[in-house]
């Protein structure tokens, strides 16, 4: 706070929200869209939100601003190592690592850029010969939950047969 307000009386804080999908949202107004976040959404995530008071907002709207990958892309998504010295990609867009260095969601996700930026670094730092401890620490995802592997394993297994699941149709 101190370093935030100096000797002032702290204002509150700063509350970024983005809405991927948003078609439910799109043709609210924008307090109604604040309202919606302040009233609801965040309260129901984080119930110290209840009552909040907001001092200003902005909505910005970006139809069409995040790529949609076609099933199968994947595989040819850049990788986060090139075969190139000191050069690297990072981005939601790349393909991490093989293996267990793969991170969260195929798909489009902040957390997933943000976490192939650290390991893009960390590539540039080994190169540069630095040891581990001076790399910037990942935290490793934990396991599916098993609900979700059972569907997964599910799904697959209706592949294998010719039979499209439902939600894929």
């Amino acid at each position: 706070e101190q370093l935030l307000w100096g000797d002032e009386t702290p204002q509150g804080s700063v509350v970024a929200c983005d809405i991927y999908d948003s078609a439910a949202v799109a043709t609210m107004g924008d307090d109604e869209i604040v309202n919606l976040f302040v009233e609801e959404l965040l309260p129901a995530a984080v119930p110290e939100f209840k009552g909040a008071r907001v001092v200003d907002s902005y909505v910005k709207r970006f139809p069409g601003a995040v790529s949609w990958f076609s099933p199968g892309s994947f595989e040819k998504r850049p990788p986060l190592k090139t075969t190139l010295s000191n050069v690297v990609c990072a981005g939601d867009w790349v393909r991490m690592d093989a293996g267990s260095t793969e991170h969260g969601s195929k798909g489009l996700c902040q957390e997933r850029a943000l976490v192939s930026g650290y390991k893009a670094g960390n590539v540039l730092l080994s190169e540069l010969g630095f040891r581990d401890g001076q790399k910037h620490p990942v935290i490793p995802i934990r396991d599916d939950e098993p609900q979700f592997a059972v569907g997964q394993s599910i799904a697959k297994s209706l592949g294998g047969f010719g039979i499209q699941p439902p939600w894929l149709s």
